[in-house]
């Protein structure tokens, strides 16, 4: 059995900060995401060619503290300039890891494997960041090195388009095509990632004129317009990465960050702002993705400050959330520029960032965010680390669950116990016996209330770990004081963050010194009404409204057993009634569902 410690810190007001935080109604489903870059030694390693052992202790560093803040998935970069932060056997080791592009780690590891082990344990995803095109960054001056003998640009120096000092592959080449997916199609088989994500860089930045004439003369696919070629070059590469998760792992998520602005004139379709354009200089056409479902998020780069002529973040992400088609938006937000305002004075402020998070959750559509970067994070800049940790992150929050990918939940977790020792309260549980659609509990989601009557697992507020990988124990250190009550529930969480219904129900009691112990809380046999024809049941229902209630009753390996009512019922306070049933004896889970959520209790069978 494994085991997991929750420990329950109180954030106590140790520190000195500008910001009210005014945090009062948790979602709770966030996507909370970071990206780790690994070029330019960015984030991470902090020196190329550092010993393996400083380097993993390094992202162990990064890993724990952006999971006291809240963080709840990374997005780590393994493929900055067709290279490899991992074992590959079709790209060379990446320049910015060891010193020397081709050159392995001494002694031998892989960033990749160690980075998604070490985020699985501290229960956040990782999405494998690829720059699909970018070959090289810079061939002369700084930033340039020497490039490996498999590297592609020195096997297919055909295959690329240069940019003064940049050297990108060719979007328009159905081999490079094939290339990328291979490439990517490589670590979807061998790692265990929980999504594949692209950045903004398809087509450069710089201006781009007749580099690919020659691409577009023998492979135009009948197109006349060029801009429109360029455009469905990408969309083949996107549409061949999809189908190919699809295929081989379809709980994998593909998500692609593109340049905050798409089209700047509203009568394009833009959203009035005045900047640099996607569609028409990088030619990525962000819509047609998610109008074609081919992408499972997208998180738009929207790194203006709100208030900002040009291009306001309070313009932008509106409008990007009228955008979605279906999919999830997850904003990209330039923490980096907290406190500098160099071009902007709106970053001087320390509440930019905070606005920014009120206005994500005032917005429909907008699910989450990813900042950039996680050295900014890290660092507090303008006191935003904190901000998120005891503001808008001071609650854990399951990820947003993708229904076009998997809408079935797993069963609930089987008898979960509460055990009291030494002021502290060991919860263990058991993985359902089975799944409903074969991918089953991947993590457990645990609750907890001071009171049966308020436990339900749709308030956020109450949700208070989400275990890492399969864990079926955990040691909660709630510091409770004498005569406090702790009633706690769990559901069992897929690969794709379905939740399933909740399980029984156990709780404890901490007692006064001089109060007599009585009959523990958790042998909820003992507190729990028999169902017989000389002991019938109830369950009290209070209503603020009219409202539809559903009471069905489980057995013991989740199935639905009886609907013993489903009907509208009036406003105040009702007593649903369990009749009796041709039930064998034994232990059943019922469960109440409200507008207000779901509230789970057992009850016993005796005949």
């Amino acid at each position: 059995m494994k085991k997991h410690r929750f420990i329950f810190l109180l954030a106590l007001s140790l520190f000195a900060y500008a910001v009210s935080f005014t945090q009062t109604n948790p979602p709770k489903r966030e996507f909370r995401g970071v990206w780790i870059a690994t070029v330019d030694d960015i984030d991470w390693p902090l020196h190329k060619g550092e010993p393996p052992a400083v380097q993993q202790q390094e992202l162990i560093s990064i890993l724990d503290n952006l999971k006291s803040t809240g963080i709840n998935a990374v997005v780590f970069q393994v493929r900055p300039e067709c290279d490899a932060l991992y074992h590959s056997s079709i790209e060379p080791w990446s320049y910015w890891l060891t010193g020397e592009q081709g050159k392995a780690p001494s002694p031998m590891w892989d960033p990749l494997q160690f980075a998604i082990e070490e985020a699985h344990k501290r229960g956040m995803e990782l999405h494998a960041w690829f720059n699909p095109y970018r070959a090289v960054k810079s061939s002369s001056g700084r930033g340039s090195y020497k490039l490996a003998p498999n590297h592609v640009a020195v096997q297919h120096p055909d295959w690329l388009l240069t940019f003064g000092s940049m050297k990108l592959l060719d979007p328009g080449l159905p081999a490079v095509r094939a290339y990328v997916t291979k490439v990517i199609l490589d670590v979807i088989r061998r790692y265990d990632v929980d999504g594949i994500h692209f950045d903004d860089y398809f087509y450069p930045y710089s201006p781009i004129t007749n580099e690919d004439s020659l691409t577009f003369l023998h492979y135009n696919r009948g197109f006349t317009n060029l801009a429109d070629w360029r455009r469905d070059n990408v969309n083949l590469l996107v549409n061949m990465i999809h189908d190919s998760i699809s295929v081989i792992k379809p709980w994998v998520k593909f998500g692609i960050s593109p340049f905050g602005i798409w089209k700047n004139r509203i009568v394009d379709g833009g959203a009035g702002t005045n900047g640099f354009e996607a569609y028409d200089k990088l030619y990525c056409d962000a819509l047609e993705w998610l109008r074609a479902g081919t992408i499972d998020y997208v998180t738009p780069q929207i790194y203006w400050s709100i208030g900002n002529p040009p291009a306001a973040y309070d313009l932008l992400t509106p409008w990007w959330a009228q955008h979605t088609f279906g999919r999830d938006l997850y904003i990209g937000q330039a923490a980096y520029r907290n406190g500098n305002g160099r071009g902007d004075p709106h970053w001087l402020s320390a509440s930019q960032m905070p606005n920014q998070m009120r206005l994500n959750r005032e917005t429909s559509n907008v699910s989450g965010s990813i900042f950039f970067s996680s050295k900014s994070i890290t660092r507090n800049l303008n006191g935003f680390q904190d901000s998120l940790k005891y503001d808008f992150y001071s609650y854990p929050a399951l990820l947003p669950a993708m229904r076009w990918k998997d809408a079935v939940p797993p069963l609930p977790p089987r008898n979960l116990k509460a055990v009291k020792t030494n002021g502290e309260v060991e919860l263990q549980w058991e993985s359902p016996l089975y799944a409903n659609d074969g991918d089953g509990a991947y993590r457990f989601a645990m609750y907890r209330s001071f009171s049966q009557s308020d436990l339900t697992t749709s308030d956020a507020k109450e949700l208070f770990c989400i275990t890492s990988d399969s864990l079926t124990s955990l040691v909660d250190e709630f510091p409770a004081s004498p005569g406090t009550e702790l009633w706690y529930v769990a559901t069992s969480l897929d690969r794709l963050w379905n939740e399933s219904l909740p399980s029984n129900v156990t709780a404890v009691r901490f007692y006064n010194p001089k109060e007599p112990e009585r009959a523990p809380l958790q042998n909820l046999a003992a507190l729990t009404p028999a169902l017989s024809a000389l002991s019938p049941a109830y369950i009290g229902v209070t209503l603020a409204k009219p409202s539809l209630v559903v009471l069905k009753l489980y057995n013991q390996l989740g199935q639905n057993v009886s609907t013993i009512f489903s009907s509208e019922l009036s406003s105040g306070r009702h007593a649903l009634h369990f009749p009796q049933l041709p039930l064998p004896d034994g232990l059943y889970f019922y469960h109440v569902q409200t507008p207000l959520g779901t509230r789970a209790g057992t009850v016993i069978v005796r005949h």
